[in-house]
């Protein structure tokens, strides 16, 4: 069964859907509402790294990661998490491990080893990836339980 989240970075600024993509922010001043984070385990990978799925508005859109020719690079897919869950040949690129660093989380690309999702320190501005191999304060993430 999903689970719901409003995924916060260390500076308490949550991820939010604005113009199709998915920024952090401080909500309240930014004028928007936190976005409720839709996880589901995929199955078909290594359980013991927590591999998940991250879907918005409700599941019907997941974070994928694509190559670029800067790297890999993250964008919102019009593919329900259900399907994904179920499996299919591309669920790897929608797979992140859930590393657990105490109360926070760092999320990696399971098809990009090293690389984590980031926040910035800019406002408004989309939720990316970075490769590194130390944890950062934009790489940790918390997650609040949501209904």
């Amino acid at each position: 069964m999903a689970r719901y989240y409003i995924i916060k970075d260390e500076d308490q600024k949550a991820l939010y859907l604005s113009d199709g993509q998915l920024l952090v922010g401080d909500p309240n001043a930014d004028n928007c509402c936190a976005e409720k984070i839709c996880i589901l385990p995929n199955r078909g990978l290594d359980h013991t790294k927590f591999p998940i799925f991250l879907g918005i508005q409700g599941g019907s859109r997941c974070l994928g990661c694509v190559e670029t020719q800067k790297g890999p690079s993250l964008q919102l897919e019009d593919v329900n998490i259900e399907d994904l869950y179920k499996g299919g040949e591309q669920a790897t690129r929608f797979t992140f491990f859930q590393r657990s660093l105490g109360p926070a989380f760092r999320l990696e690309a399971a098809a990009w080893p090293g690389w984590y999702l980031c926040g910035t320190a800019e406002p408004r501005q989309p939720v990316g990836l970075v490769k590194e191999s130390e944890p950062s304060s934009r790489t940790k993430f918390y997650f609040e339980q949501s209904r």
